[in-house]
C-alpha cells in the first residue's frame, strides 16, 4: 500500500468526518507520492533547505498508476520541490480515493444535505489491512517502537492533521502528539534518502502556508 493510500484511510476513519473544506489533505498526499519516489531511488531533492529542481533518476513504469503518474510529470520540467508538490495536488486526491473504494478499503456515502445539496463522504472500512496499519502507527506513537522510513514519513506527513487523534484514547492524546512533533523533527536525519524525504515535508509545508485553497474530492 502507498504512504498517500494509508494518509487516506487515516484521514477517512469511521470515526471523524474526513477531510473539512478547508484541510489540506491534497498536498499531504502530493508530499507522500513524491517521498515515495525519493524512498524508492526514483528521483532525488537538494538538501533539506537548498534550493534545485527535482531530478528524476529512473522513469521505468513502478507498477502503480499513480506513482507513474508523478513519475512523468516530474521528468517534465524542471520542477522545484514546493511547485511539484502544488500541481500534484490538484488531481490526485479522487482518484486515490476511487482506488480504495475498488480495494474495498473505503467506501463511498452519498448524502443529501437538507434535502437539496448533495455532498459525498470516505469512510474506512473495517478489516485487516487497516488494523494492522493502526497496530503500526500506535506501536510507534504509544509503545515506543521505531518507525521505519515508511512509517516515519507517514507520521510526518499527518502531523498536525489531527487524523490520528480519534483513535488514540483521550488521556493519550498529548503523548501521541508530542511523539508524532519527535518523529517529525528528527526522522530525517542521518543519510541522503531521508534528507531528500525531509525536503519534500518541509515543501508540502511551505506550500500550505501559501497555498490557495483546494477543494477536496467529492464538494
Amino acid at each position: 500500500m502507498l504512504i498517500a493510500e494509508e494518509l487516506l484511510l487515516l484521514a477517512h476513519d469511521d470515526l471523524r468526518t474526513g477531510p473539512s473544506l478547508f484541510d489540506d489533505a491534497p498536498y499531504r498526499l502530493a508530499g507522500a507520492l513524491l517521498v515515495e519516489l525519493v524512498i524508492a531511488g526514483r528521483v532525488a531533492l537538494p538538501a533539506r533547505g537548498e534550493d534545485g529542481p527535482v531530478v528524476v533518476l529512473d522513469r521505468a513504469p513502478t507498477g502503480r498508476r499513480e506513482l507513474d503518474d508523478a513519475l512523468d510529470l516530474a521528468a517534465s520540467a524542471p520542477w522545484r520541490a514546493t511547485e511539484l508538490v502544488d500541481v500534484l495536488a490538484r488531481r490526485v486526491e479522487r482518484p486515490m480515493l476511487d482506488g480504495l473504494v475498488a480495494q474495498g478499503l473505503l467506501r463511498r456515502e452519498d448524502r443529501a444535505v437538507w434535502g437539496v445539496l448533495r455532498s459525498t463522504r470516505w469512510r474506512t472500512v473495517e478489516g485487516p489491512a487497516v488494523a494492522v496499519l493502526r497496530r503500526r502507527v500506535h506501536g510507534v506513537l504509544l509503545d515506543g517502537a521505531a518507525p521505519g522510513d515508511r512509517t516515519a514519513a507517514l507520521l510526518t506527513l499527518a502531523e498536525g492533521s489531527g487524523w490520528l487523534r480519534p483513535r488514540v484514547p483521550r488521556e493519550r492524546r498529548r503523548e501521541a502528539d508530542a511523539r508524532m512533533r519527535e518523529v517529525a523533527a528528527t526522522w530525517w536525519r542521518g543519510s541522503a534518502v531521508r534528507e531528500a524525504a525531509g525536503a519534500v515535508v518541509a515543501a508540502v509545508v511551505g506550500v500550505v502556508g501559501s497555498a490557495t485553497l483546494v477543494l477536496p474530492a467529492g464538494t
